[in-house]
């Protein structure tokens, strides 16, 4: 009876530590994935409610319950910095891998371990159950979808998080592979291993040691690409924005459309040609042909006497590259926010290793949902607008 009364606090323990989970998340519903890790923990409370009513209490109820791993999720996303999303699904192969946490602005991946580091090292030395996957797999999964997944042109850095500690050939072993592992080391019990394990064991410290040289080749070859990316490549977007009189002191008028009324009021309390020449400072900037022929069409469409002369000024600072009509960004579905010419400028953006700079925030977003992160700079859009101040009312400059 005592052992049963002892069950069921641990279990009410449980419940209430899930309900301080989700009070904790609450706060940070803003984060995306957030709702989806709240509504794992919920359902896990109903379970262990439901286990409760009933009266049947196991010590495998709580040895089981996936609460242990979310809590695990909770303790480490608050540490996180830059936090990006929980629980993201990321496509892999013909199948999804979910991240536990993305953070550092997209930079780094973790997946959080919350297992005995003893259960750990023996799966990965073929000791689990059928089919079970060792967190070695589990690594060359994350490594292998995370050069599909590159941030700035380079692969996240995964982390994995071993709540619960582990064992130190296994952590050298996931460190060669390129993996950063957090989490207590612990030194490896030899008593309690049997012959084949211990010589199992021996394999994956030798697989470390032969490999050191390679760690060393593996660093020269990727350090070039952490230096900061310094080729830009313009939407049209941009372009636009650079050369509208409301961006050059013109920024003063009520037009009668209200979306260049609305990105007037916009220009006042946020200036872009500042942002844009500081991001333009010291870097190559390109535009594809695509983004060219489009920029050039509107200009001489709709484009005022001086902001065709910034435009052509804008345009010899910048190199035309021919539009590049491979790779991830291409593969996207068109529709939508998906247009065919965004497509080409981000794409060349893309095989060019350069920053897209673009007021298009809704291409951004349509291919994160399609599963293909872009890497942009994000400003506000603004239009030209000189043709529109004869029928304009000017204001008095606040």
């Amino acid at each position: 009876m005592e052992d049963k009364d002892e069950l069921f606090q641990c279990l009410e323990e449980k419940i209430a530590n899930g309900r301080k989970m989700i009070e904790r998340l609450k706060l940070e519903d803003k984060i995306d994935g957030i709702e989806k890790l709240i509504r794992k923990i919920q359902q896990e409370i109903k379970f262990l409610e439901k286990v409760h009513c009933a009266g049947n209490l196991k010590k495998k109820h709580l040895q089981s319950t996936n609460l242990i791993h979310l809590n695990a999720i909770v303790t480490r996303l608050f540490c996180a910095k830059d936090l990006i999303s929980v629980m993201r699904p990321f496509k892999y192969q013909k199948s999804r891998l979910e991240v536990d946490i993305v953070c550092n602005n997209g930079a780094s991946w973790i997946k959080v371990i919350a297992r005995n580091a003893r259960a750990l090292t023996l799966i990965s030395l073929g000791k689990g159950e059928y089919g079970q996957k060792s967190v070695l797999d589990q690594a060359n999964s994350y490594l292998m979808s995370s050069k599909y997944h590159l941030y700035r042109y380079k692969p996240p850095d995964v982390i994995f998080h071993f709540a619960y500690g582990i064992e130190i050939p296994l952590a050298l072993r996931l460190e060669q592979m390129g993996i950063i592992v957090e989490g207590d080391r612990i030194d490896v019990d030899n008593e309690n291993l049997n012959k084949v394990e211990h010589d199992k064991l021996e394999l994956l410290k030798d697989s470390v040691n032969d490999s050191e040289q390679d760690l060393d080749l593996h660093s020269l070859n990727t350090s070039a690409l952490s230096t900061e990316i310094k080729l830009l490549n313009l939407d049209v977007s941009t372009l636009l924005a650079y050369v509208t009189n409301m961006s050059n002191g013109c920024n003063n008028y009520i037009y009668r459309e209200p979306l260049l009324t609305q990105q007037s009021e916009m220009e006042r309390k946020r200036p872009i040609k500042p942002i844009l020449e500081n991001l333009f400072h010291e870097k190559e900037l390109i535009i594809c042909q695509t983004a060219y022929s489009n920029f050039m069409n509107i200009i001489d469409v709709i484009g005022g006497p001086k902001e065709t002369l910034r435009a052509h000024e804008l345009l010899k600072k910048v190199r035309i590259v021919d539009d590049i009509t491979t790779g991830r960004v291409m593969q996207l579905r068109l529709g939508g926010k998906i247009k065919d010419r965004s497509r080409l400028v981000f794409a060349t953006g893309e095989n060019m290793k350069s920053i897209t700079v673009s007021a298009n925030e809704g291409f951004v977003r349509a291919a994160r949902m399609q599963g293909i992160e872009c890497t942009v700079f994000l400003h506000e859009p603004r239009s030209l607008s000189e043709m529109k101040e004869s029928n304009a009312v000017k204001t008095e400059p606040s």
